[in-house]
């Protein structure tokens, strides 16, 4: 069945984003996309600076696997843009607000016979800067990459990947368009969906948000895709969709190759700048993946840290508690 057709406020898409900062109660909050929610150790002890020098100290995660900071005061948006550019985090002004990927947090770690969506999201972050025209994106239209194990696929992604055998299904709005591609035009496909609705948008004269907003917006947008040679002239054979997500558990997961996949919370999702610190001390060179559920993922841990770790974060009200995480 389509998915519903997204909530939305009245008047201009006003998302927030480091170079366009949003008035909150306590002060400026800036959005930081993090595409997949993977960040290394030393770009998150840049943004772990940025919030203890500029702003409140007050960070947060958010349901699309980015982090926000609080309490920034007027006219900080140069100075942590700045800070944010050298560590590789605001790669392109024009697309501060519109890379908003969310990926299987777990990708690549447990199961072998699933993809590792991390090529895919490399390339589809590469192809989403080097395309001008995308700046033009809302701030709300969101990709989703499922490594084929359901997780990410139902949370409402605009132009969604979803991994099969040997191909990757497009949803688009959250339904199947019957369109399968290959690893290597996986990237090029999603990139030019997102195009096609902003050509849909404009046909239709519209000022959509999201892709269920714009009428008939997923067979529309897959017409223009198979009318421009971006995606197979034949069908492919329907597949399950998604209905429900599946958040990543709390707790240590062992991962296919024996090392620990250790996942914690901050009640409410908001952590202070020194909590994000620790985090960046406990990460290996694989970093930290935040997901959609307002967790974090350490991988790649030994089995015997795991223990130590836990013990540090825990210092900071991190947790591994599930009736802790909207506390």
């Amino acid at each position: 069945m389509p998915a519903a057709s997204p909530t939305r406020r009245p008047g201009p898409d006003a998302c927030p984003g480091v170079l366009s900062v949003w008035a909150a109660a306590d002060g400026g909050l800036a959005r930081v996309r993090l595409p997949g929610g993977r960040v290394d150790a030393a770009a998150a002890r840049v943004l772990a600076d940025a919030a203890a020098d500029l702003g409140s100290g007050v960070l947060e995660f958010t349901v699309r696997g980015n982090i926000q900071i609080r309490g920034l005061p007027t006219n900080a948006e140069a100075d942590l843009a700045a800070r944010l550019r050298v560590a590789g985090l605001l790669p392109s002004d024009r697309h501060d607000r519109v890379r908003n990927i969310l990926a299987s947090p777990l990708s690549g770690l447990l199961d072998p016979h699933r993809p590792d969506v991390g090529p895919l999201l490399a390339a589809l972050d590469a192809a989403l800067i080097d395309d001008d025209a995308l700046g033009a994106l809302p701030g709300r239209f969101l990709f989703c990459l499922d490594d084929g194990g359901g997780d990410v696929a139902a949370l409402g992604g605009d132009v969604t990947l979803l991994a099969g055998a040997d191909r990757w299904s497009l949803l688009l709005a959250g339904v199947d368009v019957c369109i399968a591609v290959a690893d290597l035009a996986a990237a090029a496909v999603a990139v030019a969906a997102a195009g096609a609705f902003l050509d849909e948008r404009a046909a239709q004269h519209s000022s959509a948000w999201r892709l269920a907003e714009l009428g008939g917006g997923p067979a529309r947008v897959a017409a223009r895709l198979r009318a421009a040679g971006a995606a197979p002239g034949e069908s492919a054979a329907p597949i399950e969709v998604p209905t429900r997500p599946r958040p990543t558990a709390l707790g240590p997961t062992r991962q296919h190759d024996g090392r620990i996949a250790l996942t914690v919370a901050a009640p409410g999702g908001q952590l202070s700048a020194a909590a994000l610190h620790a985090l960046a001390a406990a990460a290996t060179v694989s970093g930290l993946r935040i997901t959609p559920w307002r967790s974090v993922v350490l991988p790649d841990l030994k089995p015997a840290d795991v223990q130590g770790v836990l013990a540090m974060l825990r210092r900071h009200d991190l947790h591994t508690d599930p009736d802790r995480v909207l506390a």
